[in-house]
Formats: C-alpha cells, sequence, structure tokens
C-alpha cells in the first residue's frame, strides 16, 4: 500500500514540476496544460498495468510448475527455504513457480510484497548447490522486500511522461504553433517526423537511465543477500552463474532476472544487470 501511495504522490509530483517549468519558460498556456496531464495520463497508464498484472503476465510467459503443495523432498525443501527467508526479510510468502529453461536462472515480481511471486529455472536445481540456490532465492526476495518491481515501474513512468510531454513541446516549438493557427497537411507531417524522431532520441536517453537503476538494484539485492545468507554463498552463486553465458531472457521479464543479458553496448550503459565480476568485486569490497 505504501508503494501504491508513493506512486500517486510521484505522479502528481511530476505534474507540477513539468507545470513549474511550463511557467519559468513562458509556455503555460491551455494546451500545454492538457498536453502534460494527457502525457502523464498515458506516461503511468502502462507502468501501472504491468505492476499490476506482473504475476498474469510472468506466468503466460513461461513454461512453469505451480509449487503449492510440495511432492517431493526437493520441493519441500525449496517452500522451507523460501518461507523461512520471507520470514527474515518481513514479508509474506511469494508463490513459487519453477520454469523450464536451459539457463540458470531466477526472478520475482509482483505488485507489492505481499502478492509476489518467486520463479527459478529448472536448470538452477541441476547445477547448482543447495547453499547456491539459497542464496538466489534471498537475493530474489531482497528484490520483493526492496520494492523494486513497482519502483522499476514509477521510473518507467516518469520517463515514459517525460518522453511523451518533451517530445510534444519541442516538436511544437519547432514548428511554430501558435493557438488558433490553422497547419497545413505538410506541416503536420513534418511535425509528426519530429516528435517520432524526439521520441526515440530521449527514449534512448531515458532507457539509460532506467538500466543504470535496474544495475543498481541488482548491487543492492546481493547485498540484502549476503546479509542472509552469507557473503561466501552469494559469491558462489554469482560464480556458478558465469557458467550459463548466454541467458535466455524472456523480454518481458530481462529486469527481474538474477542473470542478466549482456548487450554490450556503449560501455554497458543499456545493460539491465552489472556484469557477475563486477557484481563478485562488490561483494568482496563490502
Amino acid at each position: 500500500m505504501t508503494r501504491i501511495l508513493l506512486l500517486t504522490l510521484t505522479n502528481l509530483l511530476v505534474v507540477v514540476i513539468f507545470g513549474i517549468f511550463l511557467k519559468i519558460f513562458g509556455l503555460q498556456n491551455n494546451n500545454n496544460i492538457i498536453y502534460l496531464l494527457i502525457m502523464t495520463f498515458f506516461g503511468f497508464t502502462g507502468s501501472i498495468i504491468s505492476i499490476l498484472f506482473s504475476k498474469l503476465i510472468t506466468l503466460n510467459s513461461i513454461n512453469y510448475k505451480l509449487i503449492k503443495y510440495p511432492i517431493n523432498e526437493k520441493e519441500k525443501w525449496l517452500i522451507k527455504t523460501i518461507i523461512n527467508i520471507s520470514k527474515l526479510n518481513n514479508i509474506k510468502t511469494p508463490e513459487i513457480v519453477i520454469y523450464k529453461s536451459n539457463d540458470i536462472n531466477a526472478f520475482a515480481t509482483g505488485s507489492n510484497s505481499n502478492n509476489s511471486l518467486i520463479g527459478l529455472s529448472n536448470s538452477v536445481f541441476k547445477y547448482m548447490k543447495k547453499n547456491e540456490i539459497e542464496a538466489v532465492i534471498a537475493h530474489e526476495i531482497c528484490h520483493i522486500s526492496n520494492g523494486d518491481m513497482v519502483t522499476m515501474g514509477l521510473l518507467q513512468g516518469i520517463m515514459n511522461t517525460f518522453i511523451l510531454f518533451f517530445s510534444q513541446i519541442i516538436s511544437d516549438l519547432i514548428c511554430n504553433k501558435k493557438q488558433n493557427n490553422k497547419k497545413s497537411n505538410f506541416l503536420l507531417n513534418i511535425q509528426s517526423t519530429i516528435f517520432t524522431s524526439l521520441e526515440i532520441i530521449l527514449g534512448f536517453f531515458a532507457n539509460i537511465i532506467v538500466m543504470s537503476f535496474s544495475r543498481y538494484r541488482e548491487f543492492r539485492a546481493d547485498a540484502g543477500a549476503a546479509k542472509i545468507i552469507g557473503k561466501k554463498n552469494m559469491i558462489a552463486a554469482l560464480n556458478r552463474l558465469k557458467i550459463s553465458s548466454k541467458p535466455l531472457i524472456n523480454k518481458n521479464l530481462i529486469a527481474f532476472y538474477i542473470n542478466g543479458s549482456k548487450l554490450n553496448l556503449f560501455n554497458n550503459l543499456l545493460n539491465s544487470h552489472p556484469t557477475l565480476n563486477d557484481r563478485i568485486n562488490a561483494l568482496i569490497n563490502m
């Protein structure tokens, strides 16, 4: 509930800040205020929907087995481990799924800490030791207790609003829009082209900001897991992930996996995860 309240307050704050921007630069007219409200609505709508339906979206994108009533020792151990680590983080035990994948990976999602889901690939149990699996689970539960899913949605909503609003304002300024002036089809086409180009350019820089936060939260989840399960165990888990050199990432969940893809573009500015070596070094230097 606190995170949803934060989402609402931040939404209002974005409107206020953009309103101040309009006033400072003499752009405060009825059309721009309407733009601001519309862009804020559309900017946050997608993020709010993705947060509220994150579990459903996730489950529809993977081949999974829900672990509710254990049928073997592995599942009994898994449920017990997740319950214990959840209690240490003061959160409700998340739903648990095991999904089919050749990739050693895990993820967490959900709209809040009391309505969450944790998933582990079946390869985790093939290639990792119990202490390493515990570290992976602790990492994902730290994501849940930190509210990372909501925060990512919140940040993405702000970026979406920024992109839409400033693309519209700048394209209007370039095309010399004045109230009550009629535009030719040619000028409207030019403005549309400028708007789309600005969306792409601003979207690129906004994505750098979002990915920067995503990398930060990975370091934070690693540190949180190390405090729960031990630094050596978390480092061992990260070293084990190295054997999965090219994780098979579902694009809908890329920011929520423990082992992210490696794009290696623009000095890793667009990576959702730090390199495994960087994460290990951060733990060593804790």
